[in-house]
């Protein structure tokens, strides 16, 4: 039987010389967290540290060692990355 679980999906967007990630958790909660640009990093790295970096500033309980980036996707306009509790 497959286990039936949510986990939390943030969004990144390139805008304006930085990345924004955001997680909408509910109807009254939006986390965001800006990233400026590290241009020793590729578009894929920057996003996923935008992503990391509002993983490390939320209130949401991970686990006690925090959360970490298990998978991560695209299309056109934004990164999307998926975390869990960190091991």
């Amino acid at each position: 039987m497959t286990p039936n679980f949510s986990l939390p999906c943030l969004i990144v967007k390139y805008s304006n010389g930085s990345y924004k990630a955001s997680h909408k958790r509910n109807s009254d909660k939006t986390y965001r967290k800006t990233t400026s640009t590290n241009h020793d990093l590729s578009d894929f790295d920057n996003a996923k540290q935008a992503a990391q970096n509002l993983l490390d500033s939320w209130d949401i309980k991970g686990g006690s060692n925090g959360w970490q980036i298990i998978s991560a996707g695209h299309d056109s306009n934004n990164w999307f990355f998926i975390a869990e509790c960190a091991n």
